[in-house]
This record gives C-alpha cells, structure tokens and sequence, in this order.
C-alpha cells in the first residue's frame, strides 16, 4: 500500500468514527428530550449507559412492580454493531420473564441494526414489564 493510499485510509477510518461518536452523543440527547432517566457511565472508549426501567406501580422493597437497569456498552463502530445489553438490578423478574426480555431485546437490536437501537429497546422492555404486570 502507497503513502498516499496509508494517508487515505486513515482519513477515512477518522471521518467513520467521527461520524459514529455524533450518531452516538445524538442517540444519547434523544434519550434526554425524550425524558428517559439515563446515566452516562463512559463516553470512551465505548460508550457505556445504564437506563432504569420499570412498571409504574414499582416502590423499591416492595413486592409490587417489576424494576431493572439496562446496560448498554456500545462498541466503537455503534449503531453498524449490535451493544451488547445486560440486565442488572433486576427486581421480582421471573426467571419467564428474564427470558421474554433478553428475546425481545434481541429481536429489538435485530430490527435496529444501523440506526439508532437504544430508545427503541428501551421502549420495548417498558412495554414488555406493564404487559407483564397487566397479565398478572
């Protein structure tokens, strides 16, 4: 490979990333002006956030309502590569449940690949957790 071809590729490896770190600081000011409670946990190397989801009658120690916090890591080439999604601080998920979400959240991730995929898990798991909570 020439210098110039080097040179090229760099330039364009730089102007990939770039673009990748606006789609993902756009994705995360989207959560906010959606109103979507969101904690940034790292910006870089890979964008890290936690999002708590819940139903709406979930009180913390309590054994009504459903709680959990997702936890999306974004690898650097997000939203062209899937995050990777964890479950953490689950309260009174059913180990049914835990499986109905990590399908969803698949299916969700599946669907969303190349565009934005965080809000659209987020509102999948939401709604997933009032159904849940409805059908109890």
């Amino acid at each position: 490979m020439s210098e110039c071809e080097e040179t090229e590729r760099k330039a364009k490896l730089q102007s990939v990333t770039k673009l990748n770190r606006n789609l993902q600081s756009n994705e995360v000011l989207t959560l906010h002006y959606l109103g979507l409670p969101y904690m940034v946990l790292c910006r870089s190397p890979q964008l890290r956030l936690k999002v708590p989801v819940s139903t709406y009658n979930f009180q913390d120690g309590e054994t009504d309502g459903i709680a959990l916090q997702l936890i999306f890591t974004c690898p650097v080439n997000y939203p062209l590569q899937l995050p990777r999604v964890d479950l953490a601080e689950k309260r009174n998920v059913s180990i049914e449940l835990d499986r109905k979400l990590r399908a969803a959240i698949a299916k969700a991730l599946e669907q969303h690949l190349g565009l934005y995929m965080i809000v659209p898990v987020v509102t999948r798991v939401q709604m997933l957790l009032n159904d849940e909570l409805r059908s109890d």
